[in-house]
């Protein structure tokens, strides 16, 4: 261990001698988490105990199975989607008969078969992935600390920008709080500026790239050095609109633009998968005026080609990881300098660890931070902080690039202060208790789904007048039947209601109740998600 704080993470974690206590353990980036883990889970696994690691990306899973089985040897064992219907046959059944002292992967090993469980850790406890909107839903985190209190087994919540629930968790007393406030051997935190692009745009810049980040990319590149460019949306361009009318290319089946593809020459609905071919003229008008508006990653990638020729790059999106081990190709790669750029989505945010990368560019921060969300904030100061902490990781400092358009918003104002997590919590906290939004109350939301909407909406509107005349008199928030701000997704309409209350059985009890005696219309679906993470 490189430090006394993680010595002390360690020795707290397994000296009240591995019964039931969760603990967060919030380390800046590059503090030694992982090694703590490690540690714990050596000393679970040396009293005869088990272990079960989370991991939020599948794409976090390959440096994570490499790091543990250097350490525990071929007694660890991986569950994830992609794997082959025989390979995780074969992992279950590993770790059914024994043969496995550690299950590594992401949301849903936490149901690995495992017995004697003394350590379950949740790495990256703040993404929103470890919650499942496919049904059942569940919170792995959630289902992670059932089954710690069930086996007596320690529970270890890790990150760098926890979530504010969990913080305030920790610092009411429910959660004990480890802290790992400096990175290993005293390397220092990446330096973080933030590049105004309105007054880019004002100086007749309308490149990909802020004047700042070019220079800091030129020389970066020209010393040998790596740079990771991170850019939360795929594809080439966002949109495609007709400058004479006004139109935009929308996906028939739901009720979001489509993403124009340039490599495949397509535009595609990023919900329903749906391809079609680019129109010469306008659908609408008829006339020539079409254009492509905002950037994805493969347009970053060619501006990356075009302005620095003969700089190697790879790109990590949701379209070059749909192959069996691609994620480890592009990692390896990178890690062995088979390029000099990484270029990606949230893919590349979080929990990689390359010491030659001294430059993280944020392109467009903004893209996260206007959803309509409450948490918006909260996850746009996450990924911000994530991605910059992939810089400066060794001896080589690290700087950070961030543009955006609001410049002066707190959560981009936080990622690039000194302060750390704290200050940021505090304030977004006292905006959620005015409010009266979680973790000072509970939200659930109903969404109707089905192909006629005129069914889905009066559905919803009789499931909520149902609801007010049941909640009459209580204390439980019910908002009107609306459609959903994704309102139309796979040719089905959607409409939704959310409940808000102190306590999550004063929503269910009543809903359950109101739903046995109702009868739904046969093509109207109905799904009940507490404790929502997404109201998408």
């Amino acid at each position: 261990l490189a430090t006394p704080e993680q010595a002390a993470a360690v020795e707290a974690i397994v000296g009240a001698g591995m019964r039931f206590r969760p603990w967060l353990l919030h380390g800046v980036t590059g503090s030694g988490k992982t090694e703590v883990y490690m540690q714990a889970i050596a000393r679970a696994v040396a009293e005869g105990g088990r272990a079960i690691v989370l991991v939020p990306e599948i794409s976090l899973t390959p440096q994570a199975m490499e790091r543990f089985r250097s350490r525990f040897g071929e007694r660890v064992a991986v569950l994830h989607s992609r794997l082959s219907p025989g390979e995780r046959y074969d992992e279950w059944r590993r770790i059914r008969l024994g043969k496995a002292d550690v299950v590594i992967g992401a949301r849903s090993a936490v149901f690995a078969p495992l017995e004697n469980i003394r350590l379950i850790v949740v790495d990256e406890e703040h993404e929103p992935s470890y919650h499942s909107e496919l049904t059942p839903r569940y919170g792995a985190a959630e289902v992670a600390a059932k089954r710690a209190a069930i086996n007596g087994a320690v529970l270890v919540l890790g990150s760098a920008t926890p979530s504010v629930a969990t913080y305030r968790r920790a610092k009411s007393g429910a959660y004990r709080l480890l802290e790992l406030p400096a990175r290993i051997n005293d390397v220092p935190m990446p330096d973080v500026r933030i590049v105004d692009m309105r007054r880019e745009f004002l100086t007749g810049n309308n490149s990909i790239f802020s004047a700042a980040l070019y220079t800091e990319l030129s020389r970066c590149l020209a010393a040998g050095e790596q740079a990771i460019l991170f850019l939360n949306r795929r594809g080439y361009s966002t949109f495609v609109s007709c400058r004479g009318c006004g139109f935009v290319m929308k996906c028939p089946d739901c009720d979001v633009s489509m993403t124009y593809h340039k490599i495949e020459s397509a535009m595609k609905c990023h919900y329903c998968a749906r391809a079609s071919r680019i129109p010469e003229n306008c659908p609408k008008c008829g006339k020539p005026y079409l254009k492509y508006f905002g950037a994805g990653t493969q347009q970053v990638e060619e501006q990356i080609q075009k302005v620095f020729p003969g700089v190697r790059s790879l790109r990590m999106d949701l379209d070059t990881t749909r192959t069996k081990n691609a994620h480890v190709e592009i990692f390896s790669g990178f890690a062995g300098g088979d390029a000099q750029v990484l270029i990606g989505t949230q893919m590349i945010a979080k929990g990689l660890d390359f010491p030659n990368v001294t430059l993280v560019g944020v392109l467009a921060a903004d893209a996260s931070l206007h959803m309509p969300d409450f948490r918006a904030a909260e996850r746009t100061y996450q990924l911000l902080a994530q991605v910059s902490g992939r810089a400066g990781r060794a001896e080589l400092p690290g700087e950070v690039y961030v543009q955006t358009f609001s410049p002066d918003h707190p959560a981009v104002r936080a990622a690039a202060s000194d302060e750390g997590f704290a200050p940021f919590a505090a304030a977004e906290l006292a905006e959620r208790r005015a409010g009266g939004y979680p973790p000072y109350t509970h939200l659930a939301c109903v969404t109707f789904k089905g192909p006629d909407e005129a069914k889905v909406r009066f559905v919803a509107e009789s499931v909520e007048r149902g609801l007010r005349r049941a909640l009459a008199g209580t204390n439980v928030l019910l908002s009107e039947a609306c459609p959903a701000p994704l309102a139309k997704a796979k040719d089905h309409y959607r409409y939704q209601l959310l409940l808000r209350a102190p306590t999550a059985r004063a929503i269910t009890r009543p809903l359950c109740a109101l739903l046995a005696k109702t009868r739904l219309a046969p093509d109207v679906a109905l799904a009940i998600d507490v404790d929502a993470l997404s109201l998408m």
